[in-house]
């Protein structure tokens, strides 16, 4: 017999241990194959005879991680740029774990840090019409 699915809402909060960030307010989008990190002055570099990234997050830390690989994506206003894509596990707030296939990209002008693509989602179900079905990390995020 199936299990059910969990049901999230279109926002939801996940943390992102490995790089010391988190909670962050994640943007559930089912129509991007897959997620995005809000990130800025983004560099690649060998350590240890690896190529790594390193890059500025949403609160200026600065987080490293092995770079997976580089690749063209054309973001939703159909602007093509090459991307840095890394892998990490991100945490919900009910504690479930998702392993995350990430492009770096500044999303200074949006409201959420983190894009959920759909790669991501295939442990839940999305209700387009609720938001922090998961949780709530802080009282005043109420939308």
């Amino acid at each position: 017999m199936k299990s059910e699915k969990q049901i999230i809402g279109r926002r939801e909060w996940l943390s992102i241990p490995e790089l010391n960030l988190g909670p962050l307010r994640g943007k559930v989008d089912t129509g991007a194959r897959t997620s995005s990190l809000h990130a800025t002055e983004i560099e690649a570099f060998e350590k240890e005879n690896v190529l790594w990234v390193r890059f500025l997050s949403v609160d200026g830390k600065t987080c490293e991680a092995p770079l997976v690989f580089t690749k063209k994506v054309k973001s939703s206003n159909g602007e093509v740029k090459e991307r840095y894509f890394i892998e990490v596990t991100g945490v919900t707030l009910t504690g479930e774990e998702l392993n995350l296939l990430l492009s770096l990209s500044s999303r200074d002008t949006m409201k959420c840090p983190l894009l959920l693509g759909r790669r991501a989602l295939t442990p839940f179900l999305v209700d387009s019409s609720q938001s922090q079905l998961l949780g709530k990390p802080y009282p005043e995020h109420d939308k």
